[in-house]
């Protein structure tokens, strides 16, 4: 799901070949001291590796930050990590702050000309080699934004210095006891009904014929399948008839991830 707008194919490794020089670096602030830097594993050569290796780097910042005692969503470290494919992964830096409330990463890849579209769904440099390494449809930047707004958070977009971008997301302090005490919902989805709520998350708003197509079922059992994250709150219906997750939908992926 990983989203820019405004980069240069040709200034990516997934059509040159290039690698960064340097892996991903991972800095915890504690306090007004230096931080404690985690370096991370080089991004794999291999395409096919690279879907696993941005997980893996997501769960760890995540993780990280938990224990800051921050509450910003699973969900969102990984879709800005995703965004990184970009970038090419050069010289990223994923900094944690604040408590684990404030998550910057930053990159010297080509950097995002046109941040204002970059924020909104649908919006998309992300080549065809690209998409097989990332989820969905490349709207990671909308889907992170989005779900930082259901908790009163925050995403801003910035040029990094000389080259590059640096993403920063923020929620607020009171909001830590809220999130990260949330019970594990005891409602139990299917593995197609989860997915339809991914999907919600990440193509909202969405109708049924469109979740059919990407769950490749058929339009009424998307239907159906909407129906179900309706009635358990998880997505809310629109005039139009298309369904977005709901804050309470979002928890329950947050508990889940």
């Amino acid at each position: 799901m990983g989203e820019t707008s405004g980069r240069e194919e040709s200034d990516d490794r997934f059509s040159t070949g290039r690698l960064p020089a340097d892996p991903p670096l991972i800095a915890v602030y504690q306090g007004p001291s230096a931080p404690t830097v985690f370096p991370m594993a080089h991004p794999p050569s291999s395409d096919r590796e690279v879907p696993a290796y941005m997980e893996e780097l997501a769960h760890t910042a995540y993780d990280l930050a938990r224990e800051q005692g921050g509450c910003v969503p699973f969900v969102v470290f990984r879709e800005l990590i995703e965004n990184l494919v970009h970038a090419s992964f050069r010289e990223v830096v994923i900094t944690i702050m604040d408590g684990g409330n404030t998550i910057r990463i930053s990159d010297r890849g080509p950097g995002i000309l046109d941040k204002e579209s970059a924020l909104r769904p649908g919006f998309t440099t992300a080549t065809a080699r690209m998409r097989k390494c990332i989820r969905g449809v490349g709207s990671g930047l909308a889907v992170a934004k989005r779900t930082l707004l259901a908790i009163e958070g925050s995403l801003d977009v910035e040029d990094n210095l000389g080259k590059g971008t640096v993403i920063t997301a923020r929620v607020r302090s009171q909001q830590d006891s809220t999130l990260a005490s949330t019970p594990k919902p005891s409602y139990n989805l299917s593995q197609r009904q989860l997915r339809a709520l991914l999907l919600a998350v990440e193509l909202s708003p969405v109708g049924p014929t469109r979740l059919a197509h990407e769950l490749g079922v058929s339009t009424s059992t998307a239907f159906r399948e909407l129906l179900v994250l309706e009635e358990a709150g998880f997505v809310s219906c629109l005039d139009t008839g298309q369904r977005s997750a709901t804050e309470a939908g979002l928890a329950y992926l947050n508990t889940l991830m």
